[in-house]
C-alpha cells in the first residue's frame, strides 16, 4: 500500500490527484491519495479578474471539493498544513477542530506563490493601501471598493486609477493587463470614464512585453509587434503608460516609483490595483 498525499488544490494540486488517483486505480494493491486544503473549495483563480471588478460573483468561480473527492475515492483534510516531517513521513495539519498527523510515502506540494506584499512597504490589502484580486477574499474587497468609488464618480468626484505591479521583480501581468481592460469598460458602461485618469504601471520594458519580449505578427503586408498594438489601444482607451518601472513604496496618497534610468517618480492615486 502507498500513501500519496499532495497539499494544495489548486490547478497543479487538482491535477495531481486525479492524475495520480486514476493511475494508481491500474496498480495492484490498495493505494491512497490524500488532499490537504486550507479552504474547502476550489477557486477558477483567472475569474478572480471579473470578481475584482463587481462582473461575476465569487461564487461563480468556486465549487465545493469534499463531494468531487468523495466520488472519486479521494481523501480530502480540510486545513493549514504547519509542518512536514520526511523521517517519519507525517505532515502536522491545523484543521478547525484540532492539529492532526497525516501519514505518507509520498508527498506533493502544490500550495501556489507566496504573496510577498511585504516586499513593497504599504502594498496589499491587509498591512497596506492598494488592492489586489489574487485571493477570492482579496477580489471580493476589490469589487466593495470600487463599487464605492463609481458612486462617488457618480456624485461628481473625480479619482486617478493606478493598475499594474507592485514591485520590480513581479512577474505574470497578464491578470492586470485584464483588469485594467475590463476597469476602462465598466467605466464607461457606469458613464463615468472622463472622471478618471486611468494609469498602467510595470516593470516590463514596454507595454505589450507580455513577459515574452513581446510578439511580432503580420496582417497583409503590414507587421506590427505586440507594443504597437498595446500602445495604439491605451491612446484609444486614453490609458496613460509608466513602464520600466519599479515600486519601492505607497502611501495612502502616492506610489513612489523609480524608472531604469535611475529617475523618481511619485505618482498620486486614489485606488490602486497592484
Amino acid at each position: 500500500m502507498a500513501r500519496a498525499v499532495i497539499i494544495g488544490a489548486g490547478f497543479s494540486g487538482q491535477y495531481a490527484a486525479l492524475i495520480l488517483q486514476n493511475a494508481l486505480k491500474r496498480v495492484a494493491g490498495d493505494h491512497e491519495v490524500t488532499v490537504v486544503n486550507l479552504y474547502p473549495k476550489f477557486t477558477y483563480i483567472p475569474s478572480l479578474v471579473w470578481v475584482g471588478i463587481g462582473q461575476i460573483n465569487v461564487n461563480k468561480t468556486q465549487f465545493e471539493l469534499q463531494p468531487v473527492y468523495e466520488r472519486l475515492g479521494i481523501n480530502f483534510v480540510q486545513g493549514r498544513a504547519k509542518e512536514v516531517h520526511p523521517d517519519e513521513k507525517f505532515i502536522v495539519v491545523e484543521t478547525d477542530y484540532a492539529s492532526v498527523h497525516v501519514n505518507y510515502d509520498y508527498l506533493i506540494i502544490a500550495t501556489g506563490p507566496y504573496l510577498n506584499y511585504e516586499a513593497t512597504p504599504g502594498l496589499g490589502p491587509e498591512n497596506g493601501y492598494t488592492h489586489s484580486i489574487c485571493t477570492p477574499p482579496h477580489a471580493v474587497e476589490t469589487a466593495r471598493a470600487y463599487r464605492t468609488l463609481v458612486e462617488r464618480l457618480k456624485e461628481g468626484d473625480k479619482a486617478r486609477i493606478v493598475i499594474g505591479t507592485g514591485h520590480g521583480r513581479c512577474t505574470c501581468q497578464g491578470a492586470g493587463f485584464e483588469f485594467i481592460s475590463l476597469m476602462h469598460n465598466s467605466l464607461k458602461d457606469h458613464g463615468v470614464r472622463d472622471r478618471v485618469g486611468l494609469t498602467w504601471l510595470s516593470n516590463e520594458p514596454c507595454p505589450g512585453d507580455m513577459g515574452i519580449d513581446g510578439f511580432e505578427t503580420q496582417k497583409g503586408p503590414v507587421s506590427f509587434t505586440s507594443e504597437d498594438m498595446v500602445r495604439a489601444l491605451f491612446q484609444d482607451y486614453g490609458i496613460n503608460i509608466e513602464v520600466n518601472s519599479h515600486v519601492q513604496k505607497i502611501d495612502e496618497k502616492t506610489i513612489y516609483t523609480e524608472r531604469v534610468d535611475g529617475s523618481f517618480r511619485e505618482i498620486p492615486y486614489d485606488f490602486a490595483m497592484l
